[in-house]
């Protein structure tokens, strides 16, 4: 038993370093391919792709080699090297982008076909070896630990949990203090000195474990497959839910780093639990087959009563101080409503494993097969939910989906378990019943309510856009017009007969670049938010190019009529680009005399990357000799230590800044390579 316990210890830190890989290699692609959905998403799929390819490979392995321990202590050595060689390939990769799509005469429309397949092919190509050997230590580690057909269901079950436990323990880690505190390349160097160490101990415990026989092709037999789909399917549905569940939750604790990694240890915790408590109970074949379809019914249950609950979570977060400023609290938020829902999810693998699983000695390709059949589902659940599901159903209609496609599984696990089916079939049906008697709706209190102070915004909905990176609110209020991205507040515009204030910081951005450079007739607007800026901007400049994230905030712009100057849109001299702002400069080498970057919330993950060295640079080089940079930074978002790092590194870009304060909670910072 100690020796597994010491097993399990290297298989939880082997969890750990994984998820900071991921995390921190989604960031450095990120100044690559931008933080578009379409760029996330194709760095999530190459990792993914990898663990289930590793997976399938590692099935093979385990059934022929006879100390999988040692083996297994290999493969963390080789993810060790293979993590440090991921920012040579991204370089590589980004010298191959620029070479292949740069030098566009003007700014790149969205994600082209070709672009796409070139941020996917990129990230299989410098993920995919690193993220294969992850993916191929279960199966190892499954055929060491398996010695009898009553092992099946507990060992699988167990070392899944530890897994998935140390995976919580890397991503809190890594979004709270690693890289606050290291930086990306120091934190990959904790999960390379992980890995190592979890290589001398897997060699030595390797010394102390008995061979294992290697399995005879009549022994190999394949279990049911309806399991592999049903396991796939279920994957889908899972990582839908944590996609729209990250969104929801963000309205509540705000969209930075450590808020992500609070919302996703919440999602895994569950996980963890669901598979420890469930492999108690796969023993046997039968008992999983029951166990796996009242898994899937209470997906279905828990997902619809969450959503359906939704509008509550504000009096929730209210009571226990979850905001953005204090995300560490939001997870009690995260734990009380996806728990319920996580454990569901977490309890089909070890069931699943024992279905699949005929006997011990086909342990290592059954877990192999189950694994990567539900990681390929998830890959879909990820993309699916990110690009389509959401955009077109919106949250109630992906819910919906979700519930229907988990009765369904039930329904299939159900006609697999024999006298005990009745049962089953009875509570799926009364399942369904309610879910068809009260769908869920839209949570328009939940959608309503500021992350940074908690409460209920003033107003009534106009516009709900739930777009690929963010949802758009619009709100009437009297004498103007609040626009809200995730429930962060983007801008007010106001009416005809309600000017603006001459202090308006959204203006100065506006006018800044005209009183630095009198001359200048070229602008880059990065950042639409309200359209004051734009609207701000002197008949000086003959051409004014914008680059919006998300179309729904330009949609939300022209719903907001009748307002004060017009419709900004509207002026021959702008036009607007959809897409990643830095991921756009990067391939085009046009020059502008004035670039304005006004992202709204610098703490948030993807505005985050608009305050770097690396953006900075790449501004300096899209300017002409005397253009400038005006940079927009909110006083409240900073402490004294932040605000000197960021004026440092501007002036180790730009030799000449100079810093306005239009109003107390506004910074205008104006960046020039001259006087």
């Amino acid at each position: 038993m100690i020796h597994l316990f010491l097993l399990l210890l290297c298989f939880f830190a082997s969890g750990g370093a994984a998820l900071l890989y991921q995390t921190a290699w989604a960031r450095e692609f990120a100044t690559v391919f931008g933080t578009s959905e379409l760029a996330i998403a194709a760095v999530l799929a190459a990792y993914m792709a990898g663990l289930a390819a590793g997976a399938a490979l590692g099935g093979r392995l385990a059934s022929r080699v006879r100390r999988p321990v040692l083996v297994y202590g290999a493969l963390e050595l080789g993810i060790a090297v293979g993590a440090l060689a991921v920012p040579l390939g991204i370089r590589a990769v980004t010298a191959l982008y620029v070479s292949r799509f740069g030098g566009l005469d003007v700014l790149p429309e969205g994600d082209s076909l070709a672009r796409t397949l070139f941020h996917v092919g990129g990230a299989f190509v410098v993920l995919m070896p690193c993220a294969a050997l992850m993916g191929a230590t279960l199966p190892l580690l499954a055929r060491h630990a398996v010695r009898s057909d009553s092992q099946i269901g507990p060992r699988v079950g167990l070392l899944y949990a530890m897994n998935t436990a140390g995976a919580i323990v890397g991503t809190v880690c890594t979004g709270f203090w690693l890289l606050p505190a290291l930086g990306l390349r120091h934190t990959v160097y904790v999960g390379v000195g992980t890995n190592f160490l979890v290589f001398l101990a897997a060699a030595a415990l390797a010394r102390g474990a008995a061979p294992v026989p290697r399995v005879r092709r009549a022994d190999a037999e394949a279990g049911p497959t309806w399991i592999l789909v049903a396991m796939a399917v279920s994957g889908m549905v899972s990582f839908s839910y944590e996609v729209l569940w990250t969104r929801l939750l963000g309205q509540l604790i705000g969209g930075s780093t450590p808020a992500f990694s609070t919302m996703l240890a919440s999602f895994l915790l569950g996980i963890a639990l669901g598979s420890a408590a469930a492999a108690r109970f796969a023993r046997s074949a039968r008992s999983a087959t029951i166990g796996f379809a009242l898994a899937q019914l209470g997906a279905a249950v828990m997902g619809w009563l969450a959503f359906t609950l939704a509008d509550q979570l504000p009096d929730l977060a209210r009571w226990v101080g979850a905001t953005a400023y204090v995300p560490e609290v939001g997870a009690l938020v995260a734990v009380a409503v996806l728990l319920p829902l996580t454990l569901c999810f977490g309890a089909t693998f070890p069931f699943a494993v024992r279905i699949h699983a005929r006997n011990a000695s086909e342990i290592g390709r059954a877990s192999a097969r189950v694994y990567a059949w539900n990681t390929v589902g998830s890959i879909a659940g990820a993309v699916s939910a990110g690009l389509w599901l959401l955009p077109g159903l919106g949250f109630h209609g992906t819910v919906a989906l979700g519930a229907a496609a988990s009765l369904s599984l039930c329904l299939v696990a159900a006609a697999a378990t024999g006298p005990a089916r009745r049962g089953v079939f009875l509570a799926a049906l009364v399942a369904a019943v309610v879910l068809v008697a009260l769908p869920p709706h839209p949570p328009r209190e939940l959608l309503m309510t500021a992350p940074l102070t908690g409460r209920k915004l003033p107003g009534e909905m106009v516009y709900l856009g739930v777009g690929r990176s963010s949802t758009v609110v619009l709100a009437r209020l009297p004498g103007r017009w609040r626009l809200t991205t995730n429930g962060l507040p983007e801008a007010s515009i106001d009416d005809p007969d309600h000017p603006p204030e001459i202090a308006n910081e959204a203006r100065w951005l506006g006018l800044a670049p005209a009183l630095a450079r009198p001359d200048a007739e070229r602008m880059l607007l990065i950042g639409l938010g309200g359209g004051t800026t734009l609207g701000a901007i002197p008949p000086t400049f003959e051409s004014i190019a914008v680059v919006e994230l998300e179309p729904h905030v330009v949609a939300a712009n022209r719903v907001a009529t009748p307002r004060w100057g017009g419709d900004p849109l509207d002026d021959p001299r702008v036009r607007v680009h959809i897409g990643d702002a830095r991921g756009a400069l990067l391939l085009s080498p046009v020059r502008y005399d004035a670039i304005v970057s006004q992202p709204s919330h610098p703490w948030t993950a993807g505005a985050s990357h608009l305050y770097t060295r690396e953006f900075f640079e790449l501004a300096r080089n899209r300017l002409t000799p005397d253009g400038v940079l005006v940079q927009w930074m909110g006083s409240v978002f900073v402490t004294p230590t932040l605000l000197r790092s960021l004026v440092a590194t501007l002036l180790d870009v730009f030799p000449h800044v100079e810093i306005l304060r239009p109003d107390p909670m506004s910074l205008v910072m104006i960046a020039s390579g001259e006087p």
